[in-house]
């Protein structure tokens, strides 16, 4: 796709960037942008990809921009080929966007570019989603949200949960959907059930917050990860016209985005929900940071026959049954066996787990992570 430029309005620079930052640690001194000053024709040696989807404001600067305010004066420690594409254009007809997304991380993705998105709508993940479609591949997705709204009076519209239409699709390709840091009173019971009976995660906001890193094997092995900022307590919902009561608290919502960087396999990551609030975009703009931070310390690891840095463990769990665990020496985060006798390619699958998945395991009983991911495979 020779003209991907040709589907972003660049950024203007000059008014993000009211002050001098001359310092070389600040990211706007470590990142390529698209700009209206210095327009670009080609992605060179990018690892990363940004760019925002927001709707235009006469007369003020939309959402994506204000996160691009507050991001570009960070300073940062890594080094990492980082592009800014610019703000995707909207086009003529209301699922241009979502098509156009699709265009885009396709094209990315086929470069071995990871994605993120700055976007304002609940439906634009749906895009993001189309593109690994097109691979027929199964991917897994990881949403760190309060609510989720399955039953959807019109599917077509734009400002809902995009989850219904990936589900309602034939043949599509999502094995495992992950719902982190729900409250329950904006989810019903009838969608929480319809999520568990497909063997879907689904996690409360205190059971996330009471053991947060239970939630990074799960990160490890998404595709995708979307993050909407009204899981964040203090949120300012413009249908309610009220900050939310309950929530992630900051630090929390940047670690869940760090869990998200680290993973190797997370090809696309995304931030909505923005609204042009100078405290949000502050921190979507730290979220992202931490992200890059984490993308920076990805290890490339993960059990195999060549890997030398993995250590075996054979669990007895009852009479006859044995998990097989594996450990990195380098990160100490873990895996385990799960068998497939459906494949026949392998017999098993090697899934990522927690530590506390072997502690229960070595006291003879079988993880839940487990047993789960076995159900829904068999």
């Amino acid at each position: 796709m020779n003209q991907l430029f040709d589907f972003f309005n660049p950024v203007n620079i000059n008014v993000l960037v009211s002050d001098n930052y001359n310092e070389k640690s600040r990211l706007i001194n470590k990142i390529v942008v698209n700009s209206i000053n210095k327009p670009l024709t080609e992605l060179g040696k990018t690892k990363v990809a940004i760019f925002g989807v927001s709707k235009e404001v006469k007369g003020s600067i939309n959402s994506s921009d204000l996160v691009r305010h507050f991001l570009y004066s960070l300073f940062t420690p890594y080094n990492i080929n980082i592009i800014d594409l610019g703000n995707l254009k909207s086009g003529k007809k209301t699922n241009d966007i979502i098509y156009g997304i699709r265009e885009v991380i396709s094209y990315l993705h086929s470069k071995k570019i990871t994605s993120i998105i700055i976007g304002d709508n609940n439906n634009l993940p749906f895009g993001n989603y189309l593109a690994y479609e097109e691979t027929k591949k199964p991917i897994n997705i990881v949403s760190i949200d309060s609510t989720i709204f399955l039953k959807q009076k019109n599917i077509d519209e734009q400002d809902i949960h995009y989850i219904p239409k990936i589900v309602l699709r034939n043949n599509n390709c999502l094995f495992n959907y992950s719902l982190l840091g729900y409250q329950s009173f904006f989810v019903s019971p009838d969608d929480l059930n319809t999520l568990l009976h497909m063997y879907f995660d689904t996690v409360r906001l205190g059971m996330v917050q009471s053991n947060i890193i239970e939630t990074e094997p799960l990160m490890r092995d998404a595709d995708m990860v979307t993050m909407h900022l009204r899981a964040v307590q203090g949120y300012f919902n413009e249908n309610e016209k009220v900050n939310l009561p309950n929530g992630f608290e900051g630090r929390e919502f940047c670690q869940l985005a760090k869990y998200a960087g680290t993973s190797d396999r997370i090809s696309s990551f995304g931030l909505y929900g923005l609204n042009s609030n100078n405290n949000e975009s502050m921190l979507a703009a730290q979220a992202l940071w931490y992200f890059l931070e984490g993308f920076s310390q990805r290890k490339c690891e993960y059990p195999s026959k060549k890997t030398g840095s993995i250590l075996k463990f054979h669990v007895e769990v009852g009479k006859d049954s044995v998990i097989t665990f594996y450990k990195s020496k380098k990160s100490e985060r873990w895996w385990m066996e799960v068998p497939y006798p459906k494949s026949g390619f392998a017999k098993s699958l090697i899934i990522s787990c927690s530590f506390s998945d072997y502690q229960k395991a070595c006291k003879g009983e079988v993880p839940d992570r487990w047993w789960k991911f076995y159900q829904k495979i068999c």
